[in-house]
């Protein structure tokens, strides 16, 4: 064959021309199928779309039996981003639901359920610093509730799709998680419809979006459903450009069927918004090791999931957080109307009630009791480097905001603040035995109680996957167990 007339990417072998097109996204390697056949029939090589679908999927895909992966990446197209996200939380009214979605390669669906713990029995345990404090053991039992899906998209799905011809993303896709609800006469029914991003430049305090803005996301969209029920045009996605892949919504509604007559009445329609979570604000590092998913004990609540952030470039504090603060540092307090109060201030009393520790003296403090309690070395160099690890852990805030809640604090309000876990935010090194070692820092945070009131609080950091929260107002101490999301992703 002379190559000599053939374009200089047509001349190279055909393996040179793959690798090149490897590196190319989807968008791209489609414009370029459209140059002529030669590169057409490049751009169709199976082991390119199989990139596609791995860069969508956590984990490795077995190659499909029944279809090529091109054919399988088509299939799911533009749905894939449900399974890439893995986390998903709803707007449902004060208690939300959290879930897991993944890519069953063994059905060939994308399927969302939702996490859930329960609360094992719990066992008392005494507080050597304060024996009067209330503490229960905290061990949930977290799993995926895998009785029946939230979400499943699959072939017959997107073949059952509702809408106008031509406007794929515009319809919406029955889902086959229905069940009845007494026999014979009612079913559930539900269906995803994708979503538009709402313009940044106009979101403010009082616009109806989720993800609130106590969380991180790359878009938010409005979760006041209109008159219309998001079924007008203009509220769906027309092209990939107006596609959020950060949220989602779900129509839910019951029929009920009426046998003499033999029609069916539809009744109770409710419409739901998820969104997601940036990866990288729940992700722990070796300088943020707090950061993920958590599941909170909350008592009388139940098991409650949280996300635990350590933001490089934190928000002001809540306004009634900012005051609780200054009232405590003044010895007052803030009414329970509020919604926030404070653990005492870094002066702590030192002998003479009148008479406070510096920060400076409370470092010195601290040290001693981490060589008496903690183990800490006392040759300079070793010190050194254990100073350089803690100051570059122990720094900055922690934030946790509810992903599922109740009633008196919902979903997507904080749950505490820790303004500052370095020196300035230090109360003391744990030398009791419970929590022997951990630093317990100052915190701010909503009970959960009638009226969403204000409690004092200090965050105890057990370890990187245990946190516990002494809620001065009631002499409780409250404990939060870290979550493997990776576990429940992976069929």
């Amino acid at each position: 064959m002379d190559t000599t007339s053939l374009p200089p990417l047509l001349a190279l072998p055909s393996e040179l021309v793959h690798h090149i097109l490897g590196h190319l996204p989807l968008s791209d390697l489609l414009t370029v199928g459209l140059v002529n056949r030669a590169i057409r029939e490049h751009s169709l090589q199976d082991t390119l779309w199989q990139i596609f679908v791995q860069e969508q999927v956590p984990g490795t895909v077995p190659k499909p039996a029944k279809f090529t992966w091109r054919e399988l990446f088509i299939q799911h197209h533009p749905f894939w981003f449900l399974a890439k996200k893995k986390i998903w939380f709803a707007d449902s009214p004060h208690t939300g639901k959290l879930l897991i979605a993944r890519y069953d390669h063994r059905i060939n669906a994308i399927e969302a359920y939702a996490l859930v713990a329960e609360r094992r029995q719990p066992t008392f345990q005494t507080w050597e610093h304060n024996p009067e404090a209330i503490i229960h053991t905290f061990s949930p039992r977290i799993q995926l509730d895998l009785n029946a899906p939230i979400v499943r998209l699959d072939v017959v799905a997107y073949e059952r799709a509702i809408g106008d011809v031509g406007h794929r993303l515009q319809k919406e896709i029955p889902m086959n998680v229905s069940y009845s609800l007494s026999p014979s006469t009612a079913r559930l029914y539900s269906r995803l419809m994708l979503a538009r991003p709402w313009p940044a430049d106009i979101i403010s305090v009082a616009t109806p979006v989720w993800p609130p803005l106590t969380l991180p996301s790359e878009a938010r969209t409005r979760n006041d459903p209109p008159p219309s029920a998001f079924r007008q045009p203009a509220q769906k996605p027309a092209t990939t450009a107006e596609l959020s892949t950060s949220t989602f919504r779900i129509r839910k509604w019951m029929e009920f069927a009426s046998r003499p007559l033999g029609v069916s009445m539809r009744i109770g329609e409710d419409i739901s918004t998820w969104a997601t979570l940036p990866e990288d604000c729940y992700t722990p590092t070796p300088q943020k090791p707090w950061q993920g998913i958590w599941c909170g004990d909350y008592a009388g609540h139940g098991c409650e999931f949280l996300v635990v952030m350590q933001p490089d470039d934190p928000k002001p504090l809540p306004e009634r957080a900012e005051m609780a603060m200054r009232a405590r540092e003044r010895n007052g307090s803030v009414s329970s109307d509020g919604s926030w109060s404070t653990a005492p201030t870094d002066a702590v009393l030192s002998g003479d009630e009148d008479e406070y520790e510096t920060a400076d003296d409370l470092e010195d403090s601290v040290a001693t009791l981490q060589e008496a309690f903690a183990g800490v070395s006392s040759e300079d160099h070793m010190k050194e480097i254990a100073d350089d690890e803690d100051e570059q852990i122990y720094r900055g805030r922690i934030e946790a905001v509810k992903l599922t809640g109740d009633p008196n604090i919902p979903r997507g309000e904080y749950t505490f603040i820790a303004p500052d876990i370095g020196p300035n935010g230090l109360l003391r090194v744990a030398s009791e035995e419970m929590f022997k070692g951990a630093r317990i820092v100052r915190s701010v945070g909503h009970i959960a109680a009638r009226g969403f009131r204000d409690g004092d609080s200090q965050l105890i950091l057990i370890s990187h996957d245990r946190l516990a929260q002494y809620w001065e107002t009631f002499g409780h101490v409250s404990f939060y167990q870290r979550v493997n999301i990776d576990e429940f992703t992976s069929v």
